[in-house]
């Protein structure tokens, strides 16, 4: 088994929100509510672990959506939330996806393990729909560590539980402070363009900026 391993974020690096924003739409909201959504639910995930305090992607979902609902006047009933937090489970790949991961599955000294703030089972669920399965070779989630992305130490115990060192290991990623936060455990990282169009000039420089998926793995790969 190699030492040497690419993690990979999964929601939005891998998994695209685009069905999030069409069910947001048949609602009645704004296209933008739902990256929206998605922002205020890493915010009030990171100001939970910030005081010491856990709760799943499920519950802090469920909880922000509800607020959101209020602030649109919506009723907050499950026909209206369940649709909703649903979509999660569905989200496809990212065209580039499959390329990338065949790229680490051939190189044959590197693992491809996912990272995620979400759930495993949901994870694997998205993985087995998108046929990815044979080319990832284990999930982590935040649930068997009890804390959130980007806090350092996710990334060290990420990377004890997959048997290697943080210097043996690069995080690939489309967000900055993910990014951030796998430097600052001391692996390398790589940022993706996705919903950004730019690298936060405050976050920790990474390895590299990458354009697509496949460019973040070379990166990472040529890295050694």
């Amino acid at each position: 088994m190699s030492d040497r391993v690419i993690f990979f974020d999964v929601i939005e690096t891998l998994f695209s929100l685009s069905p999030l924003r069409d069910r947001f739409t048949e609602l009645g909201l704004p296209g933008q509510s739902a990256p929206l959504f998605f922002a205020q639910l890493l915010r009030d995930a990171f100001a939970l672990s910030a005081t010491g305090q856990f709760q799943p992607f499920p519950a802090i979902a469920r909880a922000t959506l509800e607020v959101l609902f209020a602030n649109q006047g919506l009723p907050m009933d499950e026909k209206h939330i369940k649709p909703i937090l649903g979509e999660f489970s569905r989200l496809p790949a990212h065209p580039d996806v499959r390329p990338a991961l065949e790229r680490v599955h051939a190189s044959r000294d590197t693992r491809a393990i996912l990272l995620t703030n979400g759930s495993r089972e949901n994870t694997e669920g998205l993985v087995q729909r998108a046929g990815l399965a044979p080319l990832v070779d284990d999930i982590l989630s935040i649930e068997a560590l009890q804390v959130w992305k980007p806090m350092a130490d996710v990334y060290r115990q990420a990377a004890a539980k997959a048997g290697t060192t943080p210097a043996q290991a690069t995080l690939i990623a489309a967000h900055a402070w993910d990014t951030n936060g796998a430097l600052a455990a001391g692996l390398r990282a790589v940022w993706v363009r996705r919903q950004d169009a730019a690298y936060h000039a405050l976050m920790a420089p990474p390895l590299a900026l990458a354009d697509n998926l496949e460019q973040a793995v070379e990166a990472a790969l040529d890295a050694g």
